[in-house]
């Protein structure tokens, strides 16, 4: 369904707490499936993405009680999970596909695992290699989904380096490790988010770290992984739309509770503060991966980003294109070829909307160039099916001179359900109070 933005250049004022995060909430739901027992999640994100995987890991035989800000699951374990299910819909949920790739490879029992349209041209291969050098057997249809997946006699432990940084691809590696007849060792060419690392350290799996290698040691007894508890922060991936608006309307001054600030997920906010803005980040006593940042408007200037610094802000990119067109100078932006690779091709979808609302920018194989500081126009845009652009155009769209038409905003039910509720309460000159 189509949507028109009106400008508003109305400041961001107050606090609000973004949704809970969507990267933790696939990993608590996916890991419950390992435990003989409860695994509690506070503060689940409820949206799309997150029931794929909670369909999964039911059609391996795991119940879900819901209650209100919780959801406790409870598992018989992977040497007891049921074989009914042959296919499993992952919907447009890459992050789902691709660690259950590992997670179902402890398992004899072939699983293939389908998705939607979107989804069904993500790239899979990238995963099936390891999972093959380690004795798995994972087949791709051309390198896309479906994916077939399950173990013959036994999974050898690798050492493998990896061509591309990427999280997801780590823990599907790391996920199959658990089940190998020695250590497997991992080598990132940068480090990626290790959200997977802590949780399944939390449980009690052997997971060690010494700069970009990582050591996983196999679990000799699945009895022994302990029920855990997963408090869910917010978002800073969902957060940052906020934050950009805030850094770009004058007279803006937010503060995002309760979000998710580890050394891996803050690197947006510490760009925007190189760029200018005001940016305080605000950890609590204690929990130093959780916190509060608060963001104040100052007049912005470009700044480059390169391939070292893009796994910490890989989804914030295109917002990070759209601030440069309005920060004084160049920004360069290189080594973000993985945005090629989302839910639609992040690089030429931003360089295409931005360049309709009158930016000037310039696409790169792996990045973009962009000249600031340029007024936008309104116009018609294309989400392509992809949350994060949907929203990316919707804080385009406030600093605009004109109407700003996107062509969905369905997309944002992915990750953000609420955005364009609390969207329109801004315009309207709502003070957050969260």
């Amino acid at each position: 369904m189509t949507m028109e933005l009106l400008p508003r250049r109305i400041p961001v004022k107050g606090t609000l707490r973004p949704p809970s995060d969507k990267s933790i909430t696939h990993r608590a739901i996916l890991f419950s499936s390992l435990v003989a027992g409860f695994t509690h999640i506070n503060n689940p994100l409820v949206a799309q993405d997150t029931l794929s995987s909670r369909r999964l890991v039911e059609s391996l035989g795991v119940r879900v009680e819901v209650n209100s800000n919780e959801w406790i699951l409870s598992s018989p374990g992977p040497t007891h999970w049921l074989a009914q299910t042959r296919e499993i819909d992952c919907g447009n949920s890459g992050t789902t596909m691709r660690l259950a790739m590992g997670l179902l490879s402890i398992s004899r029992e072939p699983r293939t695992l389908i998705g939607d349209a979107s989804l069904s041209k993500r790239p899979m291969e990238r995963v099936a290699k390891p999972l093959r050098e380690m004795g798995i057997f994972c087949s791709t249809t051309e390198g896309y989904p479906p994916v077939t997946v399950y173990h013959g006699k036994s999974i050898r432990g690798i050492t493998y380096t990896m061509p591309v940084a990427s999280a997801q691809v780590k823990s599907a590696i790391i996920l199959a490790a658990l089940q190998g007849t020695e250590p497997t060792e991992i080598v990132e060419p940068y480090p990626t988010r290790d959200h997977t690392e802590r949780m399944l350290q939390q449980m009690g799996i052997t997971i060690s770290q010494n700069q970009n290698n990582i050591r996983v040691e196999p679990v000799n007894r699945w009895q022994a992984l302990k029920p855990v508890v997963f408090h869910v922060p917010g978002d800073p991936s969902s957060a940052a739309f906020w934050a950009a608006l805030a850094a770009l309307v004058p007279g803006s001054h937010l503060t995002l509770r309760d979000v998710s600030i580890s050394l891996r997920r803050t690197g947006f906010f510490l760009h925007l503060q190189k760029m200018g803005t005001y940016v305080n980040l605000n950890r609590q006593a204690d929990d130093e991966q959780i916190g509060n940042i608060t963001i104040g408007y100052n007049p912005l200037r470009g700044r480059n980003v390169d391939a070292a610094q893009v796994p910490d802000m890989v989804d914030e990119i295109p917002l990070i294109a759209l601030m440069a067109s309005q920060a004084a100078g160049e920004t360069v932006i290189r080594g973000a070829g993985e945005l090629r690779v989302k839910e639609t091709d992040r690089i030429r979808a931003t360089v295409e909307n931005l360049s309709t609302l009158g930016a000037h920018i310039e696409e790169l194989p792996d990045g973009m160039v962009v000249q600031g500081p340029t007024p936008l126009r309104g116009g018609e845009v294309k989400t392509f099916g992809d949350h994060r652009m949907a929203m990316m155009l919707a804080v385009a769209a406030a600093t605009a001179h004109g109407p700003v038409v996107l062509d969905d905003e369905d997309s944002v039910r992915i990750s953000y359900p609420t955005f364009f509720d609390q969207y329109r309460l801004w315009q309207q000159g709502e003070v957050f109070r969260d």
